[in-house]
């Protein structure tokens, strides 16, 4: 609602660092004086830091998406409460002891949120799937009308280098996707904020 209110699109990324995909995508955002939130893994910052290092040192926001990508539903309550403090630890230098914490497939538990809340960060959900997931995908052009429609929002898209036979296809996906969504803010007159921005303007900080 904040986002429609104040003709602002947030654009966010889970899942990586990855080597090739974020650097494209930081190169387009760059080109286009656009800033976006990161949700990182502990597992992939720890494996390309000078990555992270570099969506920090342009402007971005980061913040923790654990350590593992464990489903919160599917793992051992203990089990998935580490996964998140270890992310945090692990991404300290980049997202710091309590920056924003998007849980990983949406699912939270009862000991995954005492987790968040006992560090003092905030949860960072989003408004519209991309759909750069989905199967199949769906066209370019209907994820970018599907934000046009709610006015703005927050918008998840995903940055880690994918695996098997529609790699390619996907990672153009979410490079079109990027390139539709800052071509349609241009047209509308949007301002492009991080997550965190829109969070404190909403009153959710």
């Amino acid at each position: 609602r904040w986002c429609a209110e104040n003709r602002a699109l947030a654009l966010t990324y889970d899942d990586g660092p990855s080597v090739v995909l974020t650097g494209r995508v930081l190169d387009l955002l760059a080109s286009r004086g656009a800033r976006a939130t990161f949700f990182l893994l502990g597992c992939r910052a720890a494996e390309w830091p000078a990555i992270a290092d570099r969506i920090k040192g342009e402007g971005h926001e980061l913040g923790c998406h654990t350590q593992d990508h464990r489903n919160a539903w599917k793992t051992l309550p203990w089990k998935a409460r580490w996964d998140v403090a270890r992310g945090y630890e692990t991404l300290l230098p980049w997202a710091g002891a309590n920056g924003l914490f998007r849980p990983p497939y949406g699912k939270m538990t009862l000991l995954t949120a005492l987790e968040v809340w006992m560090r003092g960060a905030r949860v960072g959900w989003w408004t519209v799937d991309s759909g750069d997931t989905w199967r199949p995908l769906p066209r370019v052009d209907e994820a970018v009308e599907r934000v046009r429609e709610a006015g703005g929002g927050v918008v998840l898209l995903h940055d880690f280098d994918r695996a098997g036979s529609d790699a390619r296809e996907r990672a153009e996906f979410v490079m079109n996707v990027t390139r539709g969504l800052l071509d349609l803010a241009e047209r509308e007159g949007w301002r492009t904020v991080t997550l965190g921005e829109a969070m404190e303007g909403a009153g959710l900080a």
